[in-house]
């Protein structure tokens, strides 16, 4: 799923990068649907549209779900920290999750 987000892990920490063009590309196929929907006003288009948008919704969703309950369980142990922008190509989202060391895993 490297189109949705990218994974690296070091020694110390994990660094997951969200992809800002799987976003964009979500943005613009809602507003099209709405475009084809609404303003010209065919249901026929629409209708055909709908599902393929439907079906990128929920690859993304489950894409990222694995990705949410690590940041959820990170950010619960007081480990995370992020960087970027949803929105920036040039500096992305990038969530870094520090490594649990030894001594913080025995406790």
């Amino acid at each position: 799923m490297k189109f949705f987000f990218q994974r690296n892990e070091t020694d110390s920490e994990i660094k997951i990068e969200l992809k800002t063009a799987s976003f964009y590309l979500l943005v613009a196929m809602i507003v099209c649907w709405m475009a084809i929907s609404f303003i010209l006003q065919s249901n026929e288009a629409g209708s055909v549209f709908l599902p393929i948008l439907i079906g990128f919704m929920m690859l993304r969703f489950f894409a990222l779900v694995k990705v949410q309950k690590e940041v959820l369980v990170a950010m619960r142990d007081k480990r995370l920290t992020t960087q970027g922008s949803k929105f920036s190509f040039k500096n992305p989202f990038i969530y870094i999750i520090k490594k649990k060391t030894l001594s913080e895993a025995d406790a």
